[in-house]
């Protein structure tokens, strides 16, 4: 895998690579990182009286793409299908002898490791038992502490700026939970604090990528609920495959394309028509946002090659609350502080001590009044151009910051063979930040 996060003077993005879409791309092969998102189904096929079946035929085919894997049980009746992609699937059992049965809609989640022991009947090698009912899964090889957001939580779940690092505050032992709109900086990224450990200490991946952001240990932003299939969020004695953080690893699987053309289309509208004005504000500030995108995938060529693609365009218009400064006045800007509470020092020759004479031979300073023949045009210019004027020496300003962002993921899956099936994602997160135009100092708040 290969992970990139990069930062431009008034432009922020980030991008991470893992897959098959190009040059710049990898190829999904490593097993650990498989590891991380794929999980495996294992168990005992064994006849009425407890007996072993031996050579039973397991076989399983997913319901979206037509995956399909099988494995021989050994001497022990023990089967065991490694390194299967997160999905519904219909297992299937047979053995010479036996009645052949099905269990269907079995779920796999991400890294789940599951038990489906199977009792065989003997009988007629044409007769087929179908299981309907939702078979009980065991997790009995893993000792591993986690908890699972499933696609209709992500979807369902309303978010506050839809990014799904907040849903982690519904997951026991999550706290401090940060999941920003937007990140303006490299170190502006989700972070939160699992079972009392530091919010630095957390591991993100995506599709088994690493998507952490390494200018401060935190998250990057991921796609959108509408592109998310699941979020696995282990929190204590996870194994080796998801170390490199000491607190917790945060997951994130991506959906596919399948069989049958699936996708969504949203807009949100955000606005200060119900805003209420603060106090201190002399009116109430504007602001428009408006977030939009699309998610869609399916297939290229029928259960062998499947896209999946999403995208995401924020266009955030705030004005920033009112900032209170203070200013010279008119009279000040002549050079009279007659009416001023501060107190002038006389103005001396840094060589010789003594007061300093403007053209005409008078001191620069008598009193509280400044003599207009010794202001610097440089810097009478700079007050002219920069410093707002306000006959009361009060300014109170409200200006627009705004902000832009788009999110784009694409996602192929090629199915070669039932041993063999290749994956790639490509991601990218980009963003646009309005900073305060020149190098004098700003009369707003904000960034």
């Amino acid at each position: 895998m290969k992970a990139l996060f990069k930062t431009q003077p008034q432009r922020r993005g980030g991008r991470v690579f893992a897959g098959l879409l190009g040059p710049a791309m990898v190829l999904v092969l490593a097993s650990s990182l498989m590891a991380q998102v794929a999980g495996r189904i294992g168990g005992y096929v064994r006849d009425s009286s407890g007996g072993a079946v031996v050579s039973a035929t397991v076989t399983l085919v997913s319901a979206e793409q037509k995956l399909k894997r099988s494995a021989q049980a050994d001497g022990t009746g023990f089967y065991n299908l490694l390194a299967v992609p997160p999905g519904v699937y219909r297992v299937t059992i047979e053995a010479p002898g036996f009645d052949r049965q099905a269990q269907s809609g079995v779920q796999l989640t991400s890294g789940e490791s599951l038990r489906l022991d199977v009792a065989l009947e003997v009988g007629k090698i044409q007769t087929e038992v179908t299981v309907s009912s939702t078979a009980t899964m065991v997790n009995t090889t893993s000792q591993s502490l986690s908890a699972l957001v499933d696609d209709r939580r992500i979807v369902d779940v309303p978010l506050a700026g839809r990014n799904i690092v907040s849903l982690a505050n519904i997951i026991p032992g999550a706290m401090s939970v940060s999941a920003p709109q937007e990140m303006t900086e490299a170190r502006g990224g989700p972070t939160m604090s699992v079972n009392g450990g530091r919010t630095v200490d957390n591991n993100y991946t995506l599709n088994g990528a690493n998507f952490t952001s390494f200018a401060q240990a935190t998250g990057v932003n991921f796609p959108p609920p509408d592109a998310v299939q699941e979020i696995r969020i282990q929190t204590h004695n996870f194994a080796a495959e998801y170390g490199n953080a000491a607190s917790a690893h945060f997951s994130v699987v991506s959906k596919a394309g399948t069989n049958q053309l699936h996708g969504a289309a949203w807009e949100f509208l955000r606005n200060e028509k119900l805003n209420a004005r603060s106090f201190f504000q002399p009116r109430r500030p504007t602001t428009k946002q408006n977030q939009a995108g699309f998610a869609a995938g399916g297939p290229v060529r029928k259960n062998r090659l499947f896209a999946f693609a999403s995208y995401q365009r924020l266009w955030n218009r705030p004005e920033t609350g009112a900032s209170q400064v203070l200013v010279l006045t008119d009279a000040e800007r002549q050079g009279d502080f007659s009416a001023s509470r501060a107190t002038l020092r006389n103005i001396t020759d840094p060589i010789t001590g003594q007061p300093v004479m403007d053209p005409t031979g008078r001191p620069c300073l008598a009193g509280k009044i400044i003599s207009p023949g010794c202001f610097s045009p440089a810097a009478k210019k700079l007050l002219d151009q920069y410093v707002p004027r306000s006959p009361s020496g009060v300014v109170v300003v409200m200006r627009p910051t705004p902000r832009d962002n788009y999110t784009w993921m694409s996602r192929i899956d090629f199915l070669a063979s039932s041993k063999h099936n290749l994956y790639g994602h490509y991601f990218k997160d980009h963003y646009n930040v309005a900073l305060a135009p020149g190098s004098f100092a700003g009369y707003a708040d904000g960034n």
